[in-house]
């Protein structure tokens, strides 16, 4: 399980901190799993850096399996970076950007993190087991299994765990660790027309229509179980063109109730779109994965994301998403919920239950957030 992602100088972030472990609140039990509140929802308003997390993650995943050629650095914050400059380069820190994940294996915790360099190489890396250092990289030199080596015939943008796991070294544990973060999906929503939306090993080379068909009977069993949500099937019909070239079409297919009717899959509408691909991919996923959601509430009902919230839960993965629909609000826990604030060139983010904790199950959140209860208490942590 992952516990803890700790984002530095990477887009609008300075430093950002989701702990995902649970807080002492008695109610809302459904939304643990093990020992960890699932899913972390974040807010803010436009332009606050919801978005820089979710893209940090994403650039952070496509390390781990894009072409090395393609392969590029975190983007730094780039106010940061124009101190580096007119400060006459002397901060080396200004130009790097990292992040740190803390998770659990098979009872074993872990440690990894991650720094890159905006002159395109990963300035520094390690990994612990148990709060003991396995592997460690600096440049293109690392330690493991106690032998100093160099990193040679590899890009510098490689990450050293990449090139471990892909290599003749059956390691159980560099294996386990680099297939558990290979397995980490980030689903751009926004993007979703507009080409490779999806970042993940697991999906590369995914034709997301195809899927969509693949799974279509076990999303149409979710469906069901939704409140007033189209009930549907999607399904693909091979034809040959005039060109003589074999032309793939896509339909919705509706059969309820003596209703039996298709149409092209391009004229469904954007919310059931979304909320078909997000199924789709939950249900490709194996447990215990972690998917990150920009924008969950983009074109759904609040009703939708209510029983989409029960999927996540029944599937037992875990997710953090962004999203503006304050209706979520009243069925999450204090330590569910983060607040992202742009302040002077940078984002920061605050977790609900530390800048607000008296709240209880009797308080309606979604009204407080509304009444600006906790953006003042923001500006008190600030």
């Amino acid at each position: 399980m992952l516990k803890r992602i700790e984002i530095r100088n990477v887009n609008s972030i300075e430093k950002c901190e989701i702990d995902l472990t649970k807080g002492n609140y008695k109610f809302a039990e459904e939304n643990l799993l093990g020992d960890t509140v699932n899913p972390i929802a974040i807010y803010g308003h436009n332009g606050s850096g919801k978005s820089s997390v979710m893209t940090a993650i994403g650039a952070f995943i496509s390390l781990m399996y894009y072409p090395a050629e393609a392969l590029q650095p975190f983007v730094v914050n780039d106010f940061l970076f124009q101190e580096y400059i007119n400060g006459n380069k002397q901060e080396k820190n200004k130009v790097k950007g990292s992040i740190l994940l803390e998770f659990d294996i098979n009872n074993e915790a872990y440690e990894y993190f991650l720094e890159t360099t905006r002159d395109n190489y990963i300035s520094f890396e390690y990994l612990k087991k148990n709060s003991n250092m396995y592997f460690e990289r600096k440049n293109k030199n690392y330690s493991y299994k106690e032998e100093n080596h160099d990193i040679k015939d590899y890009s510098p943008m490689v990450p050293l765990l990449r090139i471990l796991a892909s290599s003749e070294i059956m390691d159980s544990t560099i294996q386990g660790v680099f297939a558990y973060i290979s397995s980490f999906t980030f689903i751009n929503l926004p993007f979703i027309n507009r080409g490779s939306f999806v970042t993940s090993k697991l999906f590369n080379n995914t034709n997301i229509n195809d899927l969509l068909v693949r799974k279509s009977e076990d999303v149409k069993k979710l469906l069901k179980e939704y409140d007033n949500f189209p009930v549907y099937t999607i399904t693909k019909n091979n034809k040959m063109a005039p060109n003589g070239m074999l032309a793939s079409q896509y339909n919705l297919v509706f059969d309820k109730k003596g209703f039996k009717k298709q149409i092209p899959l391009q004229m469904i509408s954007v919310g059931m779109h979304n909320q078909s691909v997000l199924l789709s991919i939950i249900l490709t996923i194996p447990e215990n994965s972690i998917v990150f959601i920009d924008e969950v509430d983009l074109a759904l009902h609040p009703s939708t994301i209510k029983s989409f919230l029960k999927v996540i839960r029944d599937k037992k993965i875990q997710v953090i998403f962004t999203l503006h629909n304050t209706y979520v609000l009243q069925m999450l826990r204090p330590d569910q919920v983060y607040f992202a604030k742009w302040s002077k060139g940078f984002s920061n983010y605050f977790r609900l239950s530390k800048i607000y904790p008296n709240i209880r199950e009797v308080n309606n959140i979604e009204k407080m957030y509304l009444s600006s209860l906790f953006d003042e208490a923001i500006e008190e942590n600030e």
